[in-house]
């Protein structure tokens, strides 16, 4: 009897365990993994800004029609963004369509009226036009504006009207504005010292490019006008080995091509 007994509750024990700890046919079963996670969608401004960006790219290299392309494209997508109506103004500006160009800069400004880059670029196409007082009038507006970021751009442009004008002295003082602001602003070093080689204060504007070849060892110009001092002070492999820096740099530039011709003439 005892034993029976033994023997019942064993029975019961082992049935209670698989409830307890489930059976092993239970325990084989897989696991599925969970679902993956949605996949990410970016926001229509987010898409806008990246085509903007290619869109920057490509104007940044000259290739107009892929630029416009994603301009445009960024334009459907967030039709309130001066700053993309500023880059198809650009783009137009570079292709010749000074019109078109005009159209889009003046969207641009009216979305937003203290847009210093839209007023320069607006000058730069009655520049091109030839209306120079309006020009310089855009100019002036757009360093109106205290919290513009690129001022010496626009002194720059005024510089340049100036010199149209034959006014060189007011070119020099809007260069110096232009260095105020940024000390690193190649351009405007360029410019005056080609101003200082027509003023005949050679040993000025040679020191202007020795500063700029040593602090911007890859921008080509300065290596060229140095080769064309050195010629003029009949130090001829000096001129030499500044042409070959230069046609180094860039080979198929304008600037390349002059050196290029020069060290020619030398070398006959």
């Amino acid at each position: 009897m005892k034993r029976l007994l033994v023997l019942s509750f064993s029975l019961m024990l082992m049935s209670s365990c698989g409830s307890i700890f489930g059976s092993s046919k239970s325990s084989s079963k897989v696991v599925p993994p969970p679902p993956p996670p949605p996949e990410y969608k970016p926001s229509s401004k987010e898409r806008a800004e990246g085509y903007y960006q290619i869109g920057l790219s490509y104007l940044n290299i000259g290739e107009i029609p892929l630029a416009l392309n994603y301009l445009f494209k960024a334009k459907e997508l967030k039709p309130n963004d001066p700053k993309i109506y500023n880059a198809i103004g650009v783009a137009f500006i570079q292709r010749g369509e000074l019109d078109r160009a005009e159209k889009y800069l003046r969207k641009a400004i009216k979305m937003k009226p203290n847009f210093s880059e839209g007023y320069l670029n607006l000058g730069i196409v009655y520049e091109k036009r030839g209306e120079l007082k309006r020009a310089r009038k855009y100019y002036e507006k757009a360093l109106s504006n205290p919290l513009y970021l690129t001022p010496e751009v626009a002194y720059l442009r005024l510089a340049m009207l100036s010199l149209r004008e034959n006014q060189v002295e007011k070119a020099k003082e809007y260069l110096v504005r232009a260095l105020k602001n940024n000390l690193d602003y190649i351009p405007a070093y360029i410019e005056l010292a080609k101003i200082l080689e027509n003023e005949g204060k050679i040993e000025e504007a040679q020191e202007i490019y020795l500063r700029l070849v040593s602090l911007y060892p890859k921008v080509q110009y300065p290596y060229y006008r140095l080769a064309l001092i050195y010629l003029k002070k009949k130090k001829i492999q000096h001129a030499k080995a500044l042409l070959k820096k230069c046609i180094k740099l860039n080979p198929d530039s304008d600037i390349g091509i002059k050196a290029k011709i020069k060290l020619e003439e030398l070398d006959e």
